[in-house]
């Protein structure tokens, strides 16, 4: 067997990017999930109103940032990973930043779609 450095050996390392790769998946999962209710609001609607193509509008572009964010993130982790310098904690407040997003996005299509209803 080859001579292989202790990192590459090391358990954790491994454990450390399936980790990554499962909270990259679970981005993508609740991406398209919300980018998924974004059409089915503007598609199966009673009329194809201008409020309800906004509203899933909204969901769409929503979706697709927390599909660019989540990428982003999992190369960034996986680089900082593959250096051997991941600091936890080192993310600040992006997680709340993007519950805030989605939680406000959703606030906002039921909005749009409440007034185009009157």
């Amino acid at each position: 067997m080859p001579d292989v450095p202790d990192q590459e050996k090391s358990p954790s390392r491994a454990r450390d990017h399936l980790a990554n790769e499962r909270t990259y998946l679970a981005w993508l999962r609740t991406a398209l999930a919300v980018m998924a209710l974004g059409l089915a609001i503007a598609g199966f609607a009673n009329s194809a109103s201008t409020s309800s193509i906004a509203s899933g509008s909204i969901l769409v572009l929503v979706g697709a940032a927390g599909v660019v964010y989540g990428t982003r993130r999992y190369q960034r982790v996986n680089r900082e990973l593959e250096a051997g310098f991941y600091q936890t904690g080192s993310r600040g407040n992006a997680a709340v930043v993007t519950s805030a997003v989605l939680v406000s996005a959703l606030v906002l299509a039921l909005v749009v779609l409440a007034i185009g209803r009157k």
